[in-house]
């Protein structure tokens, strides 16, 4: 169709949402499925985050909120990543969006220019090429072999940095391979990110609490604090808190790029569910839950 936009053929419809809308159509048929498409908990959401809403409902939170969301919540979420990832960040460090997509999402609306390349280990998760593309930017694919352990090295991440490089995304745990980063791993890439002061780091922690083995779980910003002001991190509540659709995710960085994503973000979808928001917020008078539920197994 003509009237359609030139940027709509720089990308693909989610593959990982395709097959989840074919698994619940044979579902939804009878037939015994087993769907390894979307990060789905096998768990349901806990009946105090159910009750939460339900009386945010009752009070009539019912309203807009701020774009970057509710200033409890946003507390909340200070208080988790002090407490778990040994994270200072201000409340006006932390935007809260529509899932962790959109919190990725604006963030590289907000930061990506024709020309921009942006590194992404591979195995990888499906929307961070599409998402790079429809910025107008160049996914520069960085192949992390079985010898590698499917992890980023500082060899490998040496070798792709050029001048055109703005974003490193880092996904540990890695979807869809599972690894988790090491605080040496770490810190070698960190060696090299310092020596490139031009390169931003997305870190994607959406699995954070989803660790199988005892490989401790540690975010690039609490091991190189000298970077800090070059990190984003990204979290949410949908893996840990079985609350995919709720729609609950957020970011924390620094304040000029927050206040960019919030800019975006006040154009589009404004703020993220009120009463997910409620529901998510640690200050809940009934159980925090930003007290992880999901275990490490």
């Amino acid at each position: 169709m003509d009237f359609l936009a030139g940027r709509l053929k720089r990308i693909n419809p989610s593959p990982t949402l395709a097959m989840t809308a074919k698994a619940l159509e044979l579902k939804a048929k009878g037939q015994d499925i087993i769907s390894l498409s979307a990060g789905e908990p096998d768990f349901d959401t806990p009946d105090h985050v159910k009750q939460a809403a339900v009386e945010a409902m009752a009070k009539g939170m019912t309203k807009y909120t701020a774009v970057e969301g509710m200033a409890a919540l946003r507390k909340a979420i200070q208080e988790k990543f002090l407490r778990d990832n040994h994270l200072t960040f201000a409340l006006d460090e932390i935007t809260v969006g529509n899932g962790a997509k959109q919190v990725i999402f604006n963030a590289l609306l907000a930061t990506v220019d024709q020309g921009d390349e942006v590194i992404i280990p591979a195995p990888y998760w499906v929307s961070y090429p599409d998402m790079v593309h429809l910025c107008g930017g160049t996914s520069v694919i960085v192949p992390c072999p079985e010898a590698d352990h499917f992890k980023l090295t500082a060899e490998t991440l040496e070798a792709a940095i050029t001048p055109q490089t703005k974003w490193l995304i880092l996904n540990s745990p890695g979807n869809p391979t599972g690894r988790v980063y090491h605080e040496n791993e770490l810190i070698a890439l960190a060696g090299v990110l310092a020596r490139h002061p031009h390169v931003y780091v997305l870190c994607d922690d959406i699995y954070e609490y989803l660790v199988y083995d005892q490989t401790p779980f540690t975010t690039l910003a609490a091991i190189a604090p000298t970077l800090k002001d070059r990190i984003l991190t990204v979290n949410g509540v949908s893996k840990a808190y079985a609350m995919t659709g709720w729609r609950i995710g957020y970011g924390a960085g620094p304040k000029p790029l927050i206040t960019a994503m919030t800019m975006v973000q006040s154009h589009s979808t404004s703020n993220a569910c009120s009463l997910s928001q409620a529901a998510a917020d640690g200050t809940s008078p009934l159980t925090s839950l930003m007290q992880p539920l999901a275990c490490r197994v």
